[in-house]
This record gives C-alpha cells, structure tokens and sequence, in this order.
C-alpha cells in the first residue's frame, strides 16, 4: 500500500504541479461541489493523502481515504469527483470476500500484475460493470466499448454497438 501511495502522490505532483495553479479541474455547479464535500463527513476513514477538512473549508481537491466505512456516502453514492477510498487488505480473500459481501459495483480497478493470478482471481470470482486492470478511466473514454452496471449499479450497457 505504501509503494501504491507514493506513486499516486508523485503522480499528482507530475501531473498537476501538485496543484500549486489551480488546475486540476472544476466541478460543474456549486450542489455537485458541497455533494462531494458532504461525502467526507462521515467516512470514518483516514484521508493519507489530499485536505481531510475539505468539506468544512470547501477547499475541494484531490484525496485518497484509506478504509472508510462500507455504509457511509462515499461508499454508497456516485462519486464523480477527485475522491479516491481504498479498501486495505492483507490477503486476496479479504478483498473478495469485502466485494462479494457488498452490492455489486459499478467497476472494480484492480491494481498489480496483469497477467498474474490476483487479477484472474478476482475477475472470476466478483462480479461488477467492468473489471479495469492498472486502468481507471479507458472503459469510459473508448466510444467502442459497452459501459454499464450488474445489479444495484445498474442493468445494460451503453456507448459501442451494444448501446444501441
């Protein structure tokens, strides 16, 4: 976890200056802003990275919230923002246990080897929208692949053919 973090930390540095000119982005209106500032009012979790008083300041930006708690709104609700939960485990069968003891999600961002047994494992033993290995945008950015949900995270696919 520790590797995993400094890269995401030198990787916002790289990318955005470390946000020293403001340029990691808006979001759209002021109701989508205090939504997602209100998503860290009751995590529960450890924020290892970014303002963990964003939502009392209103000073958005990029954050990484180690093991919040699975029924708080940053778990539940859609984020479509610059919050980022990670969910820690020492074993494989912890994280397939934690997805398959939950609602099916939206997509699952597997982080490790590509072509190794984690990721074969669980792609085949979870179940949700989209499995991205290494990847958190390309299945959203491609207009030829179908994007969608399994269950609670929704029913079909749009974008590609299928959407049609």
């Amino acid at each position: 976890m520790n590797k995993f973090l400094e890269e995401i930390k030198n990787e916002f540095k790289r990318a955005y200056n470390n946000n020293e000119k403001k340029e990691a982005g808006k979001i759209i209106n002021n109701f989508h802003y205090k939504r997602i500032c209100s998503m860290m009012d009751d995590h529960e979790g450890e924020v290892v990275f970014g303002n963990a008083n964003m939502h009392n300041d209103l000073n958005l930006g990029f954050a990484v919230i180690k093991n919040p708690k699975r029924d708080c709104k940053l778990m539940q609700e859609e984020i479509f923002g610059p919050l980022l939960p990670m969910i820690v485990y020492t074993h494989l069968d912890e994280a397939v246990k934690y997805i398959n003891d939950g609602e099916k999600p939206l997509a699952i961002y597997y982080f490790g080897d590509r072509n190794g047994a984690n990721a074969e494992r669980i792609c085949s033993e979870t179940s949700s929208g989209s499995f991205n290995i290494n990847e958190v945008i390309f299945q959203l950015a491609n207009d030829y692949l179908p994007f969608g949900g399994v269950g609670a995270s929704g029913y079909g696919r749009y974008y590609g053919r299928i959407g049609f």
